[in-house]
């Protein structure tokens, strides 16, 4: 860049924070905490059309009196203000957008114990950038997945473009917040230097930037919905793998199992002998759907669970899908076998009685 151009943009960062440090000391002297330069002023990305982005934190409300938005000559510039609450939120680190707690360039503060105060709440979220990933982040990632999935579902059910690559870049949005969780980091550069930073990547689901670069750049219907399938179904692969690195599964032992065979006994086996003997189509298939989830939750809460139901479900075939189901069933059995648990069953009233009773 020009150095003359430089200096003049220079000259106006500095008149406008001065005009905004006046303001506050003259209509709302004891509101305005701190201020500083964030984005291309603070990492030196910058051209002649830069604005001038100020961090200001506010201690009460009176503080907003000094917001404005307005263009000065042919750049846009806009003063709004930041609670301390909501620099707490960005300390919890539940999205990658803290680079204006991250790497402020503080210009001024009131009181010491304010800049004590965000230098404190950035040592928060640097010792949660340098952690392991932990349930915490887990909880963020899977938030900003189910945006993505919503997203999906949106664009996949359209068929009018302008929804569609809308929703297209929502998820984008949302599938790039989850890398850089994953990974640990945050947005530093700015939102257009985003790509690059996500390129450089350690840790990405595989085939990821194929997919993400086609989805940018996918210009039909056709080539949207698929690339975006495709973008989401890398991204919960990896986060199926996340989920077991952080969470980790439990032991199966007798205290995980007691009782579950029945309950798959009393909940669907004899719904889906009812549908096969009646040709329910509806009622086999969400029985069968509904004891495939609780096999789910099993294989994600404990080691050595892993029964696929719906492989075997045919709707044209009740018979065989409800066989399929007792053989998933006694394949789960098995699981009391090599746990040393017993089938509570009772032949008679009176056998249950006397055990029940006892």
């Amino acid at each position: 860049m020009d150095e003359k151009i430089k200096e003049a943009l220079l000259i106006r960062n500095e008149r406008i924070i001065k005009a905004v440090i006046e303001k506050s000391k003259r209509v709302c002297p004891d509101s305005v905490a701190l201020v500083g330069i964030y984005g291309s002023f603070a990492t030196g990305d910058i051209h002649d059309k830069s604005d001038l982005d100020l961090f200001i934190v506010i201690d009460d409300s009176k503080g907003y009196r000094i917001g404005s938005c307005f263009i000065l000559g042919d750049v846009a510039h806009d003063i709004y203000c930041t609670t301390w609450q909501q620099v707490e939120e960005m300390a919890k680190y539940s999205t990658p957008y803290i680079s204006r707690l991250m790497d402020l360039n503080i210009v001024y503060y009131r009181y010491d114990k304010q800049l004590q105060r965000f230098m404190e709440l950035r040592g928060e979220a640097e010792k949660r950038l340098s952690s392991p990933l932990n349930e915490r982040d887990l909880s963020s990632i899977l938030t900003h997945f189910e945006h993505a999935q919503k997203s999906l579902a949106d664009l996949v059910i359209s068929e009018e473009y302008c929804v569609v690559k809308y929703e297209s870049a929502k998820l984008i949005n949302s599938i790039e917040m989850i890398m850089y969780l994953i990974n640990k980091s945050y947005v530093s550069l700015g939102s257009r230097h985003i790509p690059e930073e996500i390129e450089r990547m350690r840790e990405l689901p595989i085939g990821f930037l194929d997919h993400y670069r086609s989805l940018i750049e996918a210009d039909a219907l056709s080539s949207i919905k698929k690339n975006a399938t495709s973008l989401m179904r890398c991204t919960k692969e990896k986060i199926e793998e996340i989920k077991y690195r952080v969470k980790g599964k439990k032991k199966l032992d007798s205290q995980g199992l007691t009782g579950s065979y029945e309950e798959i006994y009393s909940n669907w086996r004899n719904k889906m002998e009812l549908a096969a003997k009646t040709g329910n189509k509806y009622l086999s298939l969400m029985t069968a759907a509904s004891c495939q989830r609780f096999y789910d939750e099993m294989r994600e809460e404990y080691e050595g669970v892993s029964i696929d139901l719906m492989k075997h479900f045919d709707i044209n075939d009740l018979q065989r899908s409800a066989r399929m189901f007792d053989e998933a069933m006694e394949e789960y059995r098995l699981l009391y076998d090599v746990n040393s648990v017993k089938v509570k069953k009772y032949r008679t009233i009176e056998e249950f009685e006397e055990d029940y009773l006892r």
